[in-house]
C-alpha cells in the first residue's frame, strides 16, 4: 500500500513539475504564479487519484458499528468452536464426514466475514439460525451417542441427525453463495466479456 502511495505521489509531482516548467520556462510566466499553479495541480491530482475507501474493508475498530459487528462475529466463533469440538467426538463415519464438510464451510464463511465486515449484517440468518442449529444438534448428538442408549427412538434420532446434517450442509453453502453474490456476479461479467471479445476477434 505504501509503495502504491509513493508511486502516486511521484507521478503527481512529475505532472505538476512539467506544468511548472512549461509555464515558467516555456511561456515566461511569473515564478510565483507558476509555483502556485503547479502546487494547485499537485494537490488536485492527489485528491482525485486518492483510492476510494471501501467501507467493508475497514478494520472493525475503525468502523462506527465495529463493536456490534465484532460481537456478532464472536457469537459465530463460539458456535464454530462448538461444532469443532462435537465433530472430534462423533464416532459414526458418515455423520463425521458430513460434519467435517459443514465445519469447513463454516470456517470459510467466518474467514470471509472477517475480511468483509460489511457482510456481517447480512449473515444474520447463518449466524443466528443455521450455524447455531448445527452447533446445538451436533452437541446433543454427541451426548446421545455417549449415553450408550440404543432404544428405537434413540436410533431414529441419530438417523434424523444424519439427514439434518445433509440439509444443513446445503443451507451453509447457499448462505455462503448469497454472501458472495457480488463477487460471483463480477466474475460472471468478466467471463462474458472475454467470451464476447473472443467472438468479435473471430477464429485465429
Amino acid at each position: 500500500m505504501m509503495r502504491k502511495e509513493t508511486v502516486r505521489s511521484i507521478l503527481c509531482g512529475l505532472t505538476a513539475g512539467a506544468l511548472f516548467l512549461g509555464v515558467f520556462l516555456g511561456m515566461g510566466w511569473n515564478f510565483f504564479v507558476s509555483v502556485f499553479l503547479a502546487a494547485g495541480l499537485f494537490a488536485g491530482l492527489l485528491l482525485i487519484t486518492k483510492p476510494r475507501e471501501i467501507p467493508g474493508k475497514l478494520p472493525l475498530d475503525m468502523r462506527p458499528d465495529g463493536a456490534y459487528l465484532e460481537k456478532r462475529l464472536e457469537e459465530a466463533r463460539e458456535d464454530f468452536e462448538s461444532i469443532r469440538q462435537s465433530v472430534e467426538k462423533i464416532q459414526d463415519q458418515g455423520l463425521r464426514e458430513n460434519s467435517e464438510r459443514l465445519y469447513k464451510t463454516s470456517s470459510n464463511i467466518l474467514a470471509y466475514l472477517e475480511k468483509n465486515p460489511d457482510k456481517i449484517s447480512g449473515a444474520g440468518r447463518f449466524i443466528d439460525y443455521y450455524q447455531d442449529t448445527a452447533s446445538s444438534l451436533l452437541k446433543k448428538y454427541v451426548e446421545l451417542q455417549n449415553s450408550g442408549l440404543e432404544t428405537p427412538e434413540a436410533r431414529s434420532l441419530k438417523e434424523d441427525t444424519k439427514k439434518a446434517m445433509f440439509m444443513l450442509n446445503q443451507a451453509f453453502e447457499q448462505q455462503f453463495q448469497r454472501l458472495m453474490r457480488n463477487e460471483l456476479m463480477d466474475m460472471d461479467v468478466e467471463i462474458q466479456m472475454i467470451e464476447n471479445m473472443m467472438k468479435m476477434e473471430g477464429p485465429l
